[in-house]
């Protein structure tokens, strides 16, 4: 029950900020966090504040967006 309710309060926070821990962006997109480290070396967005990474959901969502768009042109 305690889990359950630290999960609901992580999803929620996930909904409302638009910059994300890798952690948290990574359960936002449903993939692993090595998945995102390997998106960022791919050239995926990332803020870093005070040392910090920040993954942006619509920055990221554009950049997949993007790489999907490519993938139908070739």
């Amino acid at each position: 029950m305690i889990v359950q309710a630290v999960n609901k309060g992580v999803e929620q926070a996930s909904n409302t900020r638009p910059y994300l821990s890798r952690k948290e962006i990574a359960q936002y997109f449903g993939v692993g966090e090595s998945t995102i480290t390997h998106w960022a070396s791919l050239g995926m967005p990332v803020a870093i504040v005070d040392g910090r990474k920040l993954y942006g959901k619509r920055s990221i969502t554009q950049w997949l967006e993007s790489k999907e768009k490519q993938q139908k042109s070739l």
